[in-house]
């Protein structure tokens, strides 16, 4: 892999067999504090990774499925009080090797192309953080933590609503010739 990430656990793909692999990945306190850093937490308490990797039969993709689960610190938008955070995700990854014009596997219109393999590397602990990532509250509030009344109103008078530009064709009448 190029890039340097503050949690790194690399899987070379020239070891998975025909089975499956099952891996427990789990962030020390250096690797916490970075991700802790990367997010503007105030901490990362826990990340651990249960993982079962394998390869997909009849394509040379890898699928990396299992989950994340993760314990956060961060500041409260409205108080600037401590929230404490349970994260737990689903983990379910595709990867495969591309040729220079791309892809050439058969994916329905709902998947996802699946992620690159570089260098016959995966990086099990960047997929695992991308997850973290995604799946942080990014107003994390605080219970009872409510906006000042002078700051409610001020949004309600800020937004405008717009009219649905369709509404005008419910009054169209339609005859039959």
């Amino acid at each position: 892999m190029n890039a340097q990430f503050e949690f790194t656990k690399i899987l070379q793909t020239e070891s998975l067999g025909d089975s499956a692999k099952h891996v427990r990945l789990e962030a020390n306190s250096d690797e916490r504090a970075a991700l802790a850093d990367r997010f503007e937490l105030r901490a990362v308490e826990s990340l651990v990774g249960n993982l079962i990797i394998e390869r997909i039969k009849g394509s040379e993709l890898i699928r990396v499925r299992g989950r994340m689960s993760a314990e956060i610190s961060q500041e409260c938008v409205v108080s600037g009080k401590i929230v404490v955070s349970t994260i737990e995700e689903r983990v379910n990854e595709r990867f495969g090797q591309s040729n220079k014009t791309g892809f050439e596997v058969e994916l329905s219109v709902e998947e996802d192309p699946p992620e690159q393999i570089e260098n016959g590397e995966i990086d099990l602990g960047e997929t695992i953080v991308q997850y973290l990532g995604v799946a942080i509250d990014p107003y994390p509030r605080a219970p009872g933590a409510e906006i000042p009344q002078q700051y409610q109103l001020e949004m309600e008078t800020d937004v405008e609503i717009r009219k649905n530009p369709f509404e005008v064709l419910t009054s169209v009448r339609y005859e039959d010739d």
